[in-house]
């Protein structure tokens, strides 16, 4: 798993990964005051900002996809003729960020959805 997050390109994956970082974080502080039932409308922006950061994961992957395949298909048309295994490798490395970034945002769903649902069983 390691290889492919080296694999894919290394600016946006760091990106994310200070995004997967971020979300934690405010996850973990969301967590420590649903548990403390102290839900207020601040906590509340807190849980919804959680998903919302991970959609912003979601899109810079699908972005370095976009530029990936940009100059991926630069390059096919200055080169040629282009074997089909290679052009299938680099698609392969291009939809990198993309997966990496799906993977962020469902994590990030999964954490909103359960802080929101604790949230509003503490707030009646």
């Amino acid at each position: 798993m390691l290889e492919l997050f080296f694999s894919g390109s290394k600016l946006f994956m760091g990106i994310q990964t200070t995004v997967v970082v971020i979300m934690i974080v405010l996850s973990v502080y969301s967590a420590k005051n649903v548990l403390a039932n102290q839900v207020n409308e601040n906590s509340q922006r807190k849980i919804s900002l959680i998903k919302e950061v991970g959609l912003f994961a979601l899109i810079i992957g699908i972005f370095a996809s976009a530029l990936d395949l940009t100059s991926a298909f630069q390059a096919i048309e200055m080169a040629g003729d282009v074997s089909p295994s290679l052009l299938a490798a680099g698609l392969k490395l291009t939809f990198i960020p993309t997966i990496y970034g799906l993977m962020i945002y469902s994590l990030s769903l999964l954490i909103y959805f359960v802080l929101r649902t604790q949230a509003n069983k503490t707030a009646e």
